[in-house]
């Protein structure tokens, strides 16, 4: 289908669906779009419709409805029934009372996602997930359970508890229905007790899909944890059902220019990471369904402008419910940037400047969070007191200031003799691609004999998955986890003040380093910092050294020491020629040179010393004039 001019609709309809969106209580920006759409096609194909009472639903409706579906390149099922929902709901608010449907249900295409509801019997029906009590039903698991959800809801989010909730109260139904005799926490059998239940899971009516399935065993997984730590490897990888690829929606290939698109992502991704390519084609993805939802019209990249197409884009950014933070608005801007960039590289006739610096958001610049000295003391000894794997692995962090992933990759044999008596612990490749040796001391290589130790009592299961790791595990990220919530308890039997995450020992490991005298090239390389500007953010002092450098400084002030100020020079006369030019032009680059050495904006900065440059060559044109004339 050839692509068709708009002209403007009929004023007296314009205004009827304008007044009728803004009156909505709803969103209305598809009502916006799908009555514009509909008001362009009328305008085209019937001019002589001037009014609401004029509309007939053959031909004007149908023929609408036929023209979505011979749109080039196609829309989507579900991007015509939006459109035929939106404009179905304008036209019976404004049609009078009586009047037959326009658009009936006949009309909608058929959604390939769309199944019945399926109505849970009676019996099935759910208790509700904020009722505590159902947990206490078993005379000694509820107890059990609840306690240890009490413990994980400190840490989750509530949503997350009744997920446990519920997973609990399944669990637990299903042993005093099976099996009643079931006392004791230590007559729990993998065979036949949770075997029983895995494959209740896999025969229950109406079919539970593989995602809740898994959701139920990593949760009962949680909550028998500490059974595991035992020793009781009654939840195995094995039971776990196959995680299916998820199906995404639209592909970059379905919206217009997106083969162009594609295309150079796949270039990107010959040289960037692959977890970095995925946010490059949801930036596109999103770029593209915007162009094709507000400018339809648009055919041809070379028609992209600045203004209104990507204005419009960072206003809908800007406007998103829920809100996004300004290091996500300004990472699709960047990715965007990058594909325009390559593209004009590539040949496309794109209009330069589509996205400037200044169209960038500002990042938020957090400070680290160093731990107060009494609050590291305390959760110190209490890791220590508590002396288990998942302990030592956390004193191993923070003797170190590895990111937690890093903790987590350890080798068995990351310990390396890098002279006589000497240790490093070898950090392998991390968060930014590198790696590194991290000096250690004797309390560090206690840790990791502890750890060896310890890490022999742990299940067969686990050793088997992790056999060249430090730390044993069934997953990493159920590792991860383990280590979170090990460390949120231990600050709360130790009294911490404040709510403590993994790597706020790694900021209380580099500030110590900063404290303790060690230059910032070292503590770049201790951390794994590609650059020393990430390491500057550590250089951050408490209230109590500010005040001892400051009354250090006043005890060594002998006497008052003027700093000279820079002379000005005096600008000559305008009568004195072309040497009085120059000598104009030397001091106004000096006067530029030092308000700029002043200036703490970056961005200004630039600027002036791009005036400079100008300012030089003008002096050197002026200078060979001078010499021609002689």
């Amino acid at each position: 289908m050839t692509p068709r001019s708009q002209p403007q609709p009929p004023p007296n309809l314009e205004k009827t669906f304008a007044a009728q969106i803004q009156a909505l209580q709803s969103p209305y920006r598809h009502y916006r779009v799908a009555a514009n759409r509909f008001l362009a096609y009328l305008q085209t194909d019937f001019p002589h419709v001037r009014n609401l009472s004029d509309l007939r639903r053959d031909p004007h409706l149908l023929g609408w409805i036929r023209s979505l579906g011979q749109e080039h390149p196609p829309l989507s099922n579900y991007t015509r029934r939006i459109y035929l929902i939106r404009l179905r709901r304008l036209l019976r608010d404004l049609a009078p009372e009586g009047q037959p449907g326009l658009i009936l249900t006949e009309d909608f295409p058929q959604s390939p996602h769309t199944a019945p509801k399926k109505v849970l019997p009676p019996q099935t029906e759910r208790h509700p997930l904020n009722d505590e009590s159902v947990l206490r039903t078993h005379p000694l698991f509820g107890e059990i359970f609840d306690s240890r959800i009490r413990t994980l809801a400190t840490s989750f989010r509530p949503d997350t508890i009744n997920t446990y909730r519920v997973t609990a109260r399944r669990f637990l139904s299903y042993l005093q229905a099976d099996f009643p005799q079931v006392h004791q926490l230590s007559e729990l059998r993998r065979d036949p007790h949770l075997l029983g239940w895995v494959r209740g899971l896999y025969q229950q009516d109406p079919p539970l899909s593989n995602g809740t399935r898994e959701q139920y065993l990593y949760k009962l997984w949680r909550l028998l944890q500490d059974l595991v730590a035992a020793g009781h490897s009654l939840i195995r990888a094995e039971d776990f059902p196959p995680r299916l690829s998820k199906k995404r929606g639209a592909q970059l290939s379905d919206f217009r220019f997106g083969e162009l698109f594609e295309a150079r992502i796949q270039t990107l991704a010959t040289t960037l990471r692959p977890g970095t390519i995925p946010g490059y084609r949801i930036t596109a993805r999103r770029f593209l369904s915007y162009l094709q939802t507000d400018f339809p019209q648009m055919q041809q990249l070379a028609d992209l402008r600045r203004d209104p197409h990507l204005f419009g884009w960072f206003r809908r950014l800007c406007q998103q419910e829920p809100s996004l933070s300004n290091s996500t608005r300004q990472a699709y801007l960047l990715q965007l940037r990058r594909l325009f960039d390559d593209l004009a590289c590539a040949g496309h006739p794109l209009q330069p400047g589509l996205i400037l610096t200044e169209d960038l958001p500002p990042r938020p610049q957090y400070l680290p969070r160093a731990l107060s000295l009494e609050d590291d003391q305390r959760l110190l000894q209490e890791l220590r007191r508590h002396d288990d794997l998942l302990s030592n692995a956390l004193l191993l962090t923070r003797a170190t200031g590895l990111r937690i992933g890093e903790c987590i990759a350890l080798a068995v044999n990351c310990l390396r003799s890098v002279a006589p008596d000497q240790w490093a612990l070898h950090v392998p490749l991390g968060k930014l691609r590198t790696e590194r040796l991290v000096p250690v001391d004797e309390d560090v290589r206690h840790i990791i004999d502890r750890i060896l130790t310890l890490r022999t009592q742990a299940p067969a299961s686990q050793l088997a998955q992790s056999a060249h790791f430090l730390l044993p595990r069934s997953q990493p990220s159920y590792l991860y986890e383990n280590l979170r919530v090990a460390l949120h308890q231990a600050a709360q039997r130790s009294g911490c003040s404040d709510r403590i995450t993994p790597h706020r020992l790694r900021h209380t490991y580099a500030t110590e380093m900063i404290r303790l005298g060690v230059g910032l090239p070292a503590v770049m390389k201790l951390l794994g910092h590609k650059t020393v500007r990430m390491t500057l953010r550590y250089v951050q002092v408490t209230q109590r050294d500010l005040q001892r450098e400051f009354h250090l400084a006043r005890q060594n002030a002998v006497q008052v020491h003027h700093i000279p100020e820079l002379s000005v020079t005096s600008f000559p006369s305008a009568e004195s020629g072309l040497p009085g030019i120059l000598s104009t032009l030397a001091a106004t680059r000096h006067l530029l040179e030092m308000y700029r050495r002043q200036l703490k904006d970056d961005g200004a900065s630039r600027r002036l010393r791009r005036l400079d440059k100008r300012l030089h060559s003008v002096a050197l044109e002026l200078d060979r004039f001078s010499s021609a004339e002689k």
